[in-house]
């Protein structure tokens, strides 16, 4: 008997019949060709490993029926015959992968900028400027309408040429169908506009102009956002608007969260719950009669069964887990649970696609499914891996699975390096599965770990060891105060692992990212907690997705945070600081942590070159930065080695 009977039980949308229940909700990858916008063969390998890692069903990212509803200057569009032949080159490979494959047919309205759509005016309902944005925005006139109607016509027509298994209008996240469904940003007093029935006209306008061209028998489903925040759509609109468009001839519907000014609902990060839209998508499937398939931070095997089996939805998006395990569906098919990494819930995959294209903090394969092999080394090793934080775990994985014998040695009882105390503040617990994750393959791939002991060079030399990779990590830096040498001065990593505790009124040296997860740690235990940031911004280096939430919760926990603000002075119960050419105290200060930075701990590399062994430095040791960077660095550094 399966494992999760229920999540690999076949399903039909429709006329098509999807292998399981598991989908990969649509998310931008920024994978196209850059200004070209053809889906290119990177996006296709990505896509097709999740099919191959049993997926049954691939969504693919939002692609626009006209240039000016452009997402990105690499997104994909569907306003052009010429991006047929590159679309059915990705269809054809998620074909052979298993899987079945619709893609997400759109346009970003007023959340494009001029810069991405071809110098283009954003447009939308009404001339409601972007939440975020704050941009100029130009208000559809009735014949922009009906040239929008003909070219979603067009561009459903050329995905059914590509050969996609089927479609998903997108209606959702504020993007231009989802500003006409809401109040807030439509204002429009013709048809289009004014009551619910009157914002509801277009999306059902283009489902049946749609449906009338694609014929009965193929599929065709709409994402929707259960709810908006801040005087959007509410559910129980949203439920009238589901029955609607169900009518208008839809097979199933896509549920969704939020929308682009709200980035938490529609990217929730880990500070939300498991599972976290699904009250709400429950009462939508309520109301209609067609597959409802869910999203919002369903990431763990028994959930999603729980979910299926209890009839609470339909079908489970694990898009996040699936960018983390593209094998994750193959997996929990297995009952192999223990070997699927985790989605932390950082985010930091949306950050990466702001800025440039899809990345993943725990999987450094993404976007790089074709290129990265890990072929067997055509010389076995005996390795030595120094630290067994995640960059060291990663190392030794990386070696193991190459066919090298890897000894790791850990100083400390426990391996996982900072993340120990990464996973202290609120919400962010999970990214303790990365290490235990990495801990199982290690040892599975037959890794010998030891503990509890410092590698010097006498340790190597006894060892008989071929090379060696240095992955000992960073420290705190102690800045150079007056007075930081005090019994009351103390590292957050020191506080957040249990080695010091703070007292009742504390300065946090340092706005970035650890010193605003430790003020949000202790602020939940009562303390009063200055921020002093010598930069002009608190949380500079933090997930643009957490960011906001964090900051807005620490002020309303009455966290003071100054930034332009340099200590100068450590005394026995003050902190002084400059500002703006003034000096300034915090007074009855009994407690300061030092959250100011880091920097590299790799003394050991100086000592063992000595010895004349191929050395690696690696991740903070060779240059201090994130997780994802950390582990990039080892497929940059040692996949041949």
């Amino acid at each position: 008997m399966a494992v999760y009977p229920n999540l690999f039980k076949p399903i039909k949308i429709g006329t098509m019949e999807v292998k399981n229940r598991l989908f990969l909700a649509p998310m931008g990858t920024a994978f196209g060709e850059h200004l070209v916008h053809k889906p290119t063969d990177r996006m296709a390998a990505y896509y097709a490993a999740r099919a191959a890692g049993g997926t049954g069903l691939i969504i693919v990212e939002q692609s626009v029926v006209q240039q000016r509803g452009l997402w990105s200057l690499n997104g994909c569009g569907l306003w052009s015959d010429d991006f047929i032949p590159a679309w059915k080159k990705l269809v054809d490979r998620v074909h052979d992968a298993g899987g079945k494959i619709i893609v997400q047919v759109g346009h970003l309205g007023r959340s494009t900028i001029e810069a991405f759509n071809g110098g283009f005016k954003p447009v939308a309902p009404s001339a409601v400027p972007d939440h975020y944005l704050d941009n100029e925005v130009e208000e559809l006139t009735l014949e922009d309408i009906e040239q929008l109607k003909r070219d979603y016509v067009d561009a459903v027509i050329r995905c059914k040429k590509a050969g996609f298994d089927g479609i998903e209008i997108h209606c959702t996240h504020g993007y231009l169908l989802a500003s006409f469904l809401s109040g807030r940003t439509n204002k429009r007093t013709d048809k289009y506009g004014g009551t619910l029935e009157g914002r509801l006209r277009l999306p059902l306008e283009i489902i049946q102009l749609v449906r009338r061209e694609l014929g009965r028998d193929y599929p065709v489903i709409a994402r929707l956002a259960a709810h908006e925040e801040n005087g959007g759509r509410t559910l129980e609109e949203t439920r009238v608007v589901a029955r609607a468009l169900v009518e208008a001839g839809l097979d199933g519907l896509d549920i969704s969260s939020g929308s682009y000014s709200e980035l938490d609902w529609e990217i929730p990060p880990s500070y939300f719950g498991y599972a976290m839209n699904m009250e709400n998508i429950e009462k939508i499937k309520r109301s209609v009669d067609v597959p409802i398939l869910a999203s919002g931070r369903i990431t763990e095997p028994r959930l999603a069964e729980q979910l299926i089996a209890e009839g609470r939805c339909d079908m489970v998006g694990i898009n996040r887990a699936g960018i983390a395990d593209p094998e994750w569906g193959k997996k929990a098919g297995a009952g192999d649970t223990e070997s699927i990494r985790r989605c932390i819930g950082c985010v930091r995959c949306i950050d990466a696609v702001f800025s440039g294209s899809l990345r993943c903090t725990v999987n450094p394969f993404v976007g790089k499914e074709d290129e990265l092999k890990v072929t067997p080394a055509e010389e076995k090793k005996n390795i030595l891996v120094v630290g067994g934080g995640p960059v060291g775990l990663e190392s030794a994985i990386l070696c193991a699975r190459r066919g090298h014998k890897v000894t790791l040695v850990e100083k400390n009882r426990k391996l996982g390096g900072q993340v120990n105390s990464a996973t202290v503040p609120p919400h962010k617990y999970e990214i303790g599965s990365l290490i235990t994750t990495q801990a199982y393959e290690a040892e599975k791939l037959g890794v010998e770990i030891i503990t509890e002991v410092c590698v010097d060079a006498d340790f190597v030399k006894n060892g008989d060891f071929d090379e060696i990779i240095v992955a000992t990590g960073a420290k705190h830096i102690i800045p150079a105060i007056p007075g930081v040498d005090k019994p009351m001065v103390m590292t957050a990593v020191d506080l957040l692992e249990g080695k010091r505790h703070a007292g009742k009124n504390v300065v946090i040296i340092g706005g970035n990212m650890i010193g605003c997860e430790t003020a949000e740690f202790l602020v939940e235990y009562g303390k009063k907690i200055t921020i002093l940031e010598m930069l002009d911004e608190i949380g500079q280096n933090m997930a643009i997705v957490p960011k906001p939430y964090v900051l807005s919760r620490l002020r309303k926990l009455g966290v003071e945070m100054l930034t332009q603000a340099k200590v100068t002075a450590i005394e026995d119960d003050r902190v002084v600081y400059e500002k703006g050419g003034k000096e300034y105290t915090v007074e009855g200060v009994d407690t300061v942590v030092l959250a100011a930075g880091m920097e590299s701990v790799n003394e050991l590399a100086d000592e063992l070159k000595a010895l004349g062994k191929p050395i690696h430095v690696m991740g903070d040791a060779s240059n201090v930065s994130i997780i994802m960077e950390g582990l990039a660095d080892v497929y940059d550094k040692l996949i041949n080695v």
